[in-house]
């Protein structure tokens, strides 16, 4: 037994040392501005970077190997670096130290340890590897650390958003294991944050595995299948992860905000007769909008297109019989107050105008590409150049009057069997543009389409109209150009978690905007139960609310029964009502990189319960939503973090820090509001082009202090971004006072004057009120204040409502 452990000890000290070996001893740096370069004894070079003092860049060469160009991937916005450091020698070590981190260069061998003020953050064990085709890194393990990140495999698939104990990997074509339908809608970041404080992104686009403590084991890496490859990543510090994911999405690119109306709920033709046009669009939302449900967004899924209007057979064009006057239609649209999604399918485009069968992958037909069906090689300018042109000429253009104001890119992720030896367009395998594939995507429609400004490639739109695209897969640095969906999953209850997670992980991973098709998408779709309980609760709870799919069971509500009608309609009038929230917290994502829907860990990273109560998520900063995942009335077990907090339903209050059984109904979301949140909100509208920013209610769940700051813009256009044409204003409750501030920024056609309903929530009893020190008088109903300003006081509810009108939006406003 001595002898045996001797010969692993001995073992386990030769694979040590070879690793060390390897890249050897540190002999000497190199100082330059913002970063150093150090190199080893055995010609390895180990380049430390610092973005910003706590964003520093770590890029390791093997001998004789020069550094990859910054710009050679492009998912980091810009390589200016800012960070400052000092640089201190000691016999064992040499220090980087500035305000926040202090980096400790090991010479012998040489390694890397990263630490705050307080504890050892990141810890090389052996370090960096390069071991037949892998490149690798590890680290010591702490078995009290917690991971969240790294996107999401195929359809949304997440088991846990703790990935501590996981080996995890989001790479393009994973996931098959789950469905017969392929690898769809995969979500890959190598990005990832530590409850310790810290996040780490792999600034490489080669096929990569994280393990989190499988078997004791914390490390990173990639395969290169034998083509070039570097160590190259970022460690990102916070503490916080809202301070992480704002200099994450700050390094990567902020998320892109869409229009207003992309917020609203989406309904598609998906599941109508086949090969309906225009007239029955106009028949299905008119009765819609009658019946009073809301409609923003139309999403056209094939039967536009010119030909069969099927899945195949079918070009990106306006078919002259389904659709014979495209403007027409458009004016109809835009009458209706409405905005149009047009798809492309992957497979179609050598069926439209200008295609070139050199714009196909190299080898398609070898990798599984059906004959007649193609392949766009993105890498290739000229391809990008031609589908551009192609949206724009069949569309786009403003000068066609025709609709178009989102892009569905389709099938995007199917072509995983090709072989990595692949060399496509831009001179680099298939192993290499694999993942990076879903990037150039965005790049082509966006960066050089939609925001053109060169002049010799196609024109774009700019500034007047902000991009929605969304592809069947992204890219980490593509939230600033597209977004992703999770697929064609199925209507099952095991898979609606799986999307509630997916949501969560793809807001931790810098993808604010998630998108699925709520209540899933397969034949025959889902069940009354699922359908409330799914595409019309959770749906609603959504960044983007967009039920469809195939199948008897149609997703529009005046085709489900009453009940479920009803569902949609008390979602649909809420989720109107609460746009000014909705869209506040939009901004936000796209201005700070704090996803809209939030899992638990971002604000309680230290909190055990946190990070395992995975099925509930906060929207905003004030409303916890728990999903029910049940056809029967049944029990949900909700975690409620320290503090008090309101139950939405009932206005009961509940003390926080505990976890709760609370009773739930078919269609019935349980929601609850933490004490001091103000949440602003609009009169209901079937459109969010019909909503009224003159008219804002407030309502302000007592008890606490608290602080709203309202975004507004013109909702359309990127001048909100390009000419600031914004608006905030905050609205504080402290000690019993609520201030509404004077408005700072505007835009074009922003009220002056509004008049505002102001809801207290939870008080006791009231003896008077004040507005700017004069007492406002009470009024006999609360239907006398939508005429007048007084004062109402609804003992049964324990609630106050006082009505102000025409109110300056630059005046300070104080009710106390």
């Amino acid at each position: 037994m001595k002898l045996l452990r001797s010969i692993i000890v001995l073992l386990f000290l030769q694979v040590f040392h070879s690793s060390f070996a390897q890249r050897g001893d540190y002999e000497s740096f190199q100082k330059e501005n913002h970063q150093v370069t150090f190199e080893t004894t055995t010609g390895y070079k180990l380049r430390v970077s610092f973005y910003q003092d706590d964003v520093i860049r770590f890029h390791w060469v093997s001998a004789g190997e020069d550094y990859f160009a910054d710009d050679r991937y492009e998912m980091v916005v810009d390589h200016e670096k800012n960070g400052n450091y000092s640089l201190k020698e000691q016999a064992s070590e040499i220090l980087l130290i500035n305000d926040k981190l202090t980096v400790a260069i090991s010479k012998s061998p040489l390694k890397v340890d990263i630490r705050d003020s307080e504890k050892m953050l990141l810890e090389e064990r052996e370090g960096v590897k390069w071991e037949d085709n892998r490149i690798s890194i590890d680290f010591e393990f702490d078995e009290e650390e917690h991971f969240a990140g790294l996107g999401h495999g195929a359809f949304g698939w997440v088991e846990s958003i703790d990935l501590r104990g996981q080996k995890v990997s989001s790479n393009y074509g994973e996931g098959k294991m789950k469905s017969d339908w392929g690898a769809q809608g995969v979500l890959t970041v190598p990005y990832y944050l530590s409850s310790k404080g810290y996040g780490v992104f792999l600034n490489s686009t080669y096929n990569h595995e994280f393990n989190f403590g499988k078997n004791q084991t914390y490390d990173f890496g990639f395969n290169t299948s034998g083509f070039p490859g570097q160590m190259d990543y970022f460690f990102i510090y916070g503490p916080h992860f809202r301070e992480i994911l704002g200099k994450y999405t700050g390094l990567t690119g902020r998320p892109r905000l869409p229009q207003r109306s992309i917020f609203g709920l989406q309904l598609s033709d998906k599941g109508s007769p086949q090969h309906q046009g225009v007239e029955w669009w106009k028949e299905k939302i008119i009765a819609h909008r009658n019946a009073g449900y809301p409609l923003d967004h139309l999403v056209n899924d094939n039967r536009w297109r010119a030909g069969t209007g099927a899945w195949s057979g079918s070009w990106f064009e306006w078919d002259s019989t389904r659709v014979p006057d495209p403007a027409e239609f458009n004016e109809w649209i835009k009458a209706h107050h409405l905005t149009v999604t047009l798809d492309h399918n992957r497979n179609n485009a050598l069926l439209s105008a200008g295609w070139k069968p050199e714009y196909n992958l190299p080898y398609a037909k070898e990798s599984g590409v059906k004959e007649g069906e193609s392949a766009p090689d993105y890498s290739n300018p000229e391809m990008r150049n031609w589908i551009w042109e192609l949206f724009w000429s069949q569309s786009l253009n403003p000068d066609l009057n025709y609709p178009g104001d989102a892009l569905w890119i389709d099938e995007t992720d199917e072509m995983w069997p090709m072989s990595d030896t692949i060399i496509l367009a831009n001179g680099r395998s298939w192993a290499e543009n694999e993942n990076y594939y879903p990037f150039l995507i965005g790049k082509a429609i966006v960066q050089e389409g939609w925001d053109n400004k060169n002049e010799n490639l196609p024109p774009g739109i700019g500034e007047d109209k902000r991009p929605f695209v969304w592809a069947r897969s992204a890219m980490a640095g593509g939230q600033r150009l597209t977004t992703h969906w999770t697929g064609d999953i199925k209507c099952d209850y095991e898979w609606m978690k799986a999307q509630v997670r997916a949501m969560q992980a793809s807001g931790l991973s810098g993808f604010p905007y998630f998108n699925h098709d709520a209540g899933g998408f397969r034949e025959p779709g889902p069940e009354d139960h699922m359908y409330m309980n799914w595409a019309m609760a959770f749906g609603s709870f959504s960044p983007i609310w967009r039920p469809h799919g195939p199948g008897e069971n149609s997703r529009w509500p005046l085709d489900r029964s009453q009940k479920a009608r009803d569902v949609a309609m008390k979602y649909g009038v809420l989720r109107y009502e609460m746009m000014p929230y909705i869209y506040t917290y939009a901004h936000i994502a796209h201005e700070k990189g704090v996803p809209m829907a939030r899992a638990m860990v971002i604000d309680h990273q230290e909190v055990p319960e946190a990070w395992k109560y995975d099925l509930q998520y906060m929207w905003g900063d004030e409303l916890l939503v728990a999903p029910v995942f049940s056809k029967m009335d049944s029990i949900r077990e909700v975690w409620l973090p320290e503090g008090k907090w309101y139950d939405f339903h009932t206005r009961e209050k509940i003390i926080g820090g505990k976890t709760i059984r609370y009773k739930t109904t078919t269609g019935q979301l349980p929601l609850f509001v933490k004490e001091g949140a103000i949440i602003p909100k609009y009169d209901y509208a079937k459109s969010t082009f019909s909503l009224d920013p003159t008219k804002i209610s407030i309502d302000v769940y007592t008890g606490t202090d608290g602080a709203f700051t309202l975004y507004e813009d013109d909702n359309v256009t990127e001048r909100f971004r390009t000419r600031n044409e914004l608006r905030t204003t905050e609205i504080e409750f402290k000690d019993g006072r609520l201030t509404i501030y004077p408005s700072i920024g505007t835009y074009e056609k922003a009220p002056m004057k509004r008049d505002y309903m102001i809801v207290l929530i939870g008080l006791k009893n009231i003896r008077k009120i004040k507005v700017n020190s004069k007492n406002l008088d009470s009024v006999d109903s609360v239907e006398m204040l939508e005429k007048e300003e007084g004062i109402f006081w609804d003992g049964t509810h324990n609630k106050l409502i006082i009505s102000l009108k025409d109110r300056g939006v630059n005046e300070r406003i104080t009710v106390e």
